[in-house]
């Protein structure tokens, strides 16, 4: 009888006491959480301009490969050498943010030849930016901030008096959202150790990092991090292994030595032993170096040229190339790569590359050079653009820029009917357009920036038979100052620009005469958690024209060599027909998108968790032979591709459907 008593006992008082205990400790989660999100407003000390020692060590062990490594940027020595490599860096690093550094390397060893750079967006994930929003250079979405909160599920234990271990998860599989532990002071928020896994553009890491007391070091930055990446792509598979250790190194070095090879002085700085497999990286490459030795004393000399601009020819036809020094840069994108073809329902397939070349004469002058070359194999052409741009002030964004590309202007497309309009009828024919443009440009205040400039167009006709049989010139030239005004009235907000351009005649042989007008408004807004959107408005007439030929818009015109998800889809018109942008004396235009990493497809399983980011867009057009024009889309880009579902709609009646793709694998390597 007094068992039943004491039982029921128990029962109710767990029945009236569990609820609060279970309240108590949602109060108690809540208020960790908490803590955790206010740290950094509260607690975190400036980064900028802190400089620290730094030590890198990395490793790369090759599982499987098979030819298809030799196509991924920076991959060729992986491909075409050994199957492991070891490379060692000691020197200066320099925070902007926490999440954005500069490297100074002082002493460096390894195996890699040359030291050459071997998958450097890894570099990108040895220090993430815990409290920001996102972890590395916009992507993968921090769980310790409180912007993306929505999107994780946490458990948090008890460990200690005064920490706790705090695990999330994810709500929805995808690939900007993580899943991890960390361990957290109590009483602060401070996360003193994390564990981090993921997966992002064709890597899957995870990550450990020391975040140290707080009070020795500051505690935005890691004194410690370790990161293994797992790359698997068409058989290949590699494994990586990078690990970083930052503030008060043993045998500090002085800042004049930079980017010494020494194994000798690595050995005597290096603040923890390596590991046996890293040993025996070395001892490998250290035999493979003697038995290369002793085959290069018996080849002769042209052998050995020959070996070496292979070597050279291979690498740099399939990878990016690229030298830096404290003045100067260079870059070239890959030659041979079929990543960096693009396609477009209206413009056809393209192929692109490109190239950029800087100098620092002082840090208010520079000069900068960065052409690009590509091939449309719709219209069966090969573009090019050549700015040149002097930079003498940076404070006032004074420079001058020297310009020289080419274009077209094109003539009916036979095989397509769906138009209502002749064209013929509108007097166009298919010309080469090459231009020169030069330009000057200055700040006035923070508000206002003012460019002046002329522009010379030289537009042939393909047909020039034809051309001679009418008794019409072939050759038209204009030569027409240039005048624009643009106004931003505060950083984050939208820019106004204003556009004169009149051409006139009798200048460099100039035939040509015209007045036009061009107003413009482009405003791209940020929103925390990925999100963002773009708006652009704007419009053009002319005012005097003494030729049908060639209205020429500089806000409203074909571009035949698209970029990737980043360049303008936004701005353009996806399915409008090349024709259309010269067959009006004036536009008005909007287009706007929105964009956000989990938003409609994310949302759906298997698929989603591959989505990184998804955008709709809407745009309007009038001009004169159809009032309006609307382009609806949608479009999604992952780890490899990017593609764009548009319909079009004219005069009120659905006109077509259309899409465009770009490749974007590997686009950020």
């Amino acid at each position: 009888m007094k068992n039943r008593w004491f039982i029921k006992t128990i029962i109710l008082g767990m029945f009236f006491f569990m609820p609060s205990i279970i309240l108590s400790k949602t109060k108690k989660d809540t208020l960790v959480l908490e803590l955790l999100f206010k740290y950094k407003d509260i607690h975190a000390k400036d980064v900028n301009g802190i400089t620290e020692n730094i030590y890198l060590r990395y490793s790369f062990q090759t599982k499987r490969r098979n030819p298809t490594l030799f196509l991924i940027p920076t991959m060729y020595t992986i491909a075409k050498g050994q199957r492991e490599y070891i490379g060692e860096t000691y020197g200066k690093i320099t925070f902007n943010e926490t999440g954005r550094y500069d490297i100074k390397r002082q002493i460096v060893s390894g195996s890699l030849p040359n030291y050459r750079k071997t998958m450097p967006i890894l570099l990108n994930y040895i220090i993430p930016d815990l409290y920001n929003v996102c972890l590395f250079d916009e992507h993968i979405l921090s769980p310790f901030n409180k912007t993306n909160r929505r999107f994780y599920r946490y458990r948090i234990k008890e460990m200690s008096h005064y920490e706790d271990y705090v695990s999330f998860r994810p709500r929805i599989q995808n690939t900007q959202l993580i899943r991890g532990s960390a361990v957290v002071d109590r009483r602060t928020g401070r996360i003193k150790k994390v564990n981090i896994r993921g997966e992002y553009d064709l890597l899957k890491f995870e990550i450990n990092t020391d975040m140290g007391d707080g009070i020795t070091n500051n505690p935005s930055l890691p004194v410690s991090s370790s990161t293994k990446s797992t790359f698997k792509f068409l058989g290949n598979n590699i494994i990586a292994n990078f690990s970083v250790k930052i503030g008060s190194l043993t045998g500090g070095l002085p800042d004049s030595i930079s980017n010494v090879s020494d194994i000798a002085v690595m050995d005597s700085i290096r603040p923890y032993p390596l590991n046996e497999f890293e040993k025996y990286i070395y001892q490998i490459n250290k035999a493979s170096r003697t038995r290369r030795d002793t085959l290069k004393k018996s080849q002769t000399r042209n052998n050995k040229i020959k070996e070496i601009a292979w070597d050279i020819i291979g690498d740099h036809m399939l990878n990016s190339m690229g030298a830096e020094t404290s003045r100067a840069s260079i870059r070239f994108s890959p030659l041979l790569n079929p990543l960096y073809l693009s396609y477009s329902h209206s413009r056809g397939l393209s192929y692109k590359i490109k190239m950029g070349a800087r100098y620092s004469f002082s840090e208010k002058q520079n000069i900068i050079f960065t052409p690009y070359l590509g091939y449309n194999f719709k219209i069966k052409k090969l573009y090019f653009d050549t700015p040149l741009r002097f930079t003498y002030n940076t404070d006032k964004n004074a420079w001058v820029e020297l310009a020289w590309r080419n274009s077209s202007v094109l003539d009916i497309i036979k095989n397509e009917n769906s138009d209502s309009i002749d064209f013929s009828a509108l007097n166009l024919d298919y010309f080469d357009d090459e231009m020169l443009q030069i330009r000057h440009n200055i700040s006035i205040g923070r508000m206002f920036n003012l460019t002046i400039g002329s522009i010379f167009h030289e537009r042939t006709a393909v047909s020039k038979r034809e051309f001679q049989l009418l008794g019409k010139p072939f050759v038209y030239r204009s030569f027409a100052p240039q005048l624009t005004v643009s106004f931003h009235p505060y950083p984050s907000g939208p820019v106004f620009t204003a556009n004169y351009e009149r051409s006139l005649k009798g200048i460099l042989k100039s035939n040509i005469e015209y007045e036009r007008w061009e107003l413009d408004t482009s405003f791209k807004k940020k929103l925390k958690g990925l999100r963002g959107y773009n708006i652009r408005v704007g419009g053009g007439f002319y005012t005097n024209k003494s030729s049908n030929y060639f209205v020429d818009f500089s806000n409203f015109q074909e571009n035949y060599l698209p970029n990737g998800w980043d360049d303008d889809w936004t701005g353009n018109f996806q399915l409008l027909n090349s024709q259309w942008y010269n067959a009006s004396k004036y536009y008005i235009r909007a287009n706007t998108s929105y964009e956000s990493p989990l938003l409609l497809v994310t949302r759906l399983p298997l698929i989603g968790k591959y989505i990184e980011t998804e955008r709709i867009y809407v745009s309007a057009l009038q001009i004169e032979h159809i009032k309006p024009y609307f382009e609806i889309g949608y479009g999604i880009t992952n780890r490899y591709f990017s593609i764009g579902l548009f319909c079009s709609i004219i005069n009120g009646s659905f006109n077509e459907f259309g899409s465009k793709f770009t490749f974007e694998l590997f686009r950020k390597w």
